[in-house]
């Protein structure tokens, strides 16, 4: 059965695999109750994963209605706090990365395309680095010269 598939994020990427059959008979032949119940389990398995009440109720909402064309079409794993830890991640390196410009831009005209590679830079560890020498620097033109070392100021 459909739910024994699911026990955890990872395991939604298994669903493109299910044959559209499966689904086309599950929608035509269970029992209202039956596809409650199983909106009812998959509900509190997304909701244990942490998918917003509103996502979880659309998702279920659809099984209940019978409606499962492209419901699990394009359907990567469903991992939303890994989705939320790489956002977290990416947040991190962009507040970084603009606390080095702002501190630099006190210093002096920062080059457009330095202003573009700490922008692009995700390595938290290496932007920290980069954090300490603009917060020591003395000009824009020192920091560049240990940057470009590649052995900036711990």
């Amino acid at each position: 059965m459909l739910v024994d598939k699911l026990r955890s994020a990872a395991d939604f990427g298994n669903l493109s695999e299910i044959p559209e059959e499966y689904f086309e008979n599950l929608s035509r032949n269970s029992p209202e109750s039956v596809l409650k119940l199983i909106g009812k389990i998959i509900s509190v398995l997304l909701l244990r994963l942490n998918v917003p009440r509103e996502e979880a109720a659309e998702f279920t909402d659809r099984i209940e209605r019978r409606d499962f064309t492209v419901l699990f079409e394009n359907f990567e794993a469903y991992d939303v706090q890994e989705t939320r830890r790489i956002s977290r991640a990416e947040g991190k390196a962009e507040g970084k990365a603009e606390a080095i410009l702002e501190l630099l831009s006190d210093l002096g005209k920062i080059p457009e395309t330095v202003k573009e590679d700490i922008l692009q830079e995700k390595d938290l560890s290496l932007l920290t680095k980069w954090l300490k020498t603009a917060a020591r620097a003395e000009s824009v033109e020192q920091f560049l010269e240990v940057m470009e070392l590649g052995n900036p100021a711990e």
